[in-house]
């Protein structure tokens, strides 16, 4: 049976917008992902005990996408006062990021140190990423918003 799923041109826009001292400043970046023929959206509440959200690997599976399609991944805290930790895991390796309240992450192609600046973990090479909320905050659980667009 062929797929009847028509690849589409994801568009991804971020812009800024301030008016300082009466003079308006800011800019627009327009970026387009085409091939795009799969996308999860989903909203995931993430526990202070550590939440797995995403896992890749070389073939798709139950909340597994096949690393190498995987075009943009957005991953937004949606919690108004707590922070969120997210972990980008490679075998061993993990790397921390701290997601504030309302803001968003967005995977791309750069490559964040170790701890120990031995190894890196790229785009290309995550295993799986978990998230946490801040348990030091107050908080037992947060939301987050996941969307991933693959080919």
């Amino acid at each position: 049976m062929a797929s009847v799923v028509d690849s589409a041109i994801l568009t991804v826009s971020i812009s800024e917008s301030i008016e300082l001292n009466g003079r308006k400043i800011g800019g627009q970046e327009i970026r387009k992902i085409s091939g795009i023929n799969e996308v999860l959206e989903r909203i995931v509440t993430v526990q202070s005990s550590g939440t797995s959200i995403l896992a890749f690997g070389s073939s798709p599976g139950a909340g597994t996408f096949v690393r190498d399609n995987v075009k943009y991944v957005r991953i937004t805290n949606l919690d108004d006062s707590t922070a969120i930790r997210l972990v980008l895991i490679n075998g061993n390796t993990d790397v921390n990021l701290e997601v504030n309240p309302l803001q968003s992450f967005i995977i791309s192609k750069v490559t964040c140190r170790a701890e120990d600046d031995a190894a890196s973990i790229t785009p290309d090479n995550i295993t799986s990423i978990k998230a946490y909320t801040d348990s030091s905050a107050g908080a037992a659980s947060s939301d987050v918003e996941i969307f991933v667009a693959s080919v």
